[in-house]
């Protein structure tokens, strides 16, 4: 379909994957014994793009994000320890590196009259659950932007927990899904923020606890 020019969401079924397959490394009694297969590129891209794990690579052409961190020998060493700490200090985290630029906040309606990059970024900031089809059945994943406010621009708190929690759904059930995901014209409202100056501090002691 797609190399016949028809355009096709591929950012959902990859979250989906990536999901689903951390989630079987997370969960398993030995994490080292399991083999789950998903695009663990996109993992390494998002690293490098948020905690700078890589050296960047000078490219020509405009393109995905990802390029720019590719090559041999573009990762950085880290031992376990150093690993931890970058991570958790997040000292020099771009937290706001995928926020969508605008020259100041503004109120955003899912009416169906609006630019196609705005439509799409509401999707990302919207709770849904992530589909993946695999033959006669579907993969869902949660998928719930509240836990990582901060990427958007928004302040942080403590995350709240799935009343349900899905994680599989028949062929028909997994459509409806998708329907919810990449729903449009809901004529819902969402304020798109402008770029902060300290994303970091946008949390409250209880997160900072928790």
């Amino acid at each position: 379909m797609m190399a016949n020019g028809r355009r096709e969401s591929l950012a959902i079924p990859v979250l989906a994957s990536i999901y689903e397959g951390l989630n079987t490394i997370a969960t398993s009694s030995k994490p080292a014994h399991t083999s789950p297969s998903f695009p663990i590129h996109f993992v390494y891209a998002w690293l490098a793009s948020y905690f700078k794990t890589h050296y960047p690579v000078w490219q020509g052409l405009r393109g995905p994000k990802m390029i720019i961190f590719s090559g041999e020998g573009g990762a950085k060493y880290y031992t376990p320890q150093k690993a931890r700490k970058r991570i958790h200090k997040a000292e020099f985290v771009p937290w706001a590196c995928n926020m969508i630029v605008k020259n100041r906040p503004f109120n955003f309606v899912d009416n169906g009259d609006v630019e196609e990059l705005d439509h799409n970024y509401f999707v990302a900031i919207r709770s849904s659950y992530l589909i993946l089809r695999q033959g006669d059945k579907f993969i869902i994943e949660p998928y719930s932007p509240h836990r990582f406010g901060r990427q958007f621009g928004y302040f942080q708190d403590v995350p709240g927990t799935l009343k349900y929690d899905t994680r599989a759904a028949c062929l028909e059930e997994g459509l409806c899904y998708w329907r919810l995901c990449v729903l449009s014209k809901s004529s819902s409202k969402a304020w798109f923020l402008g770029l902060p100056t300290n994303t970091q501090k946008f949390c409250s002691e209880a997160y900072k606890a928790w």
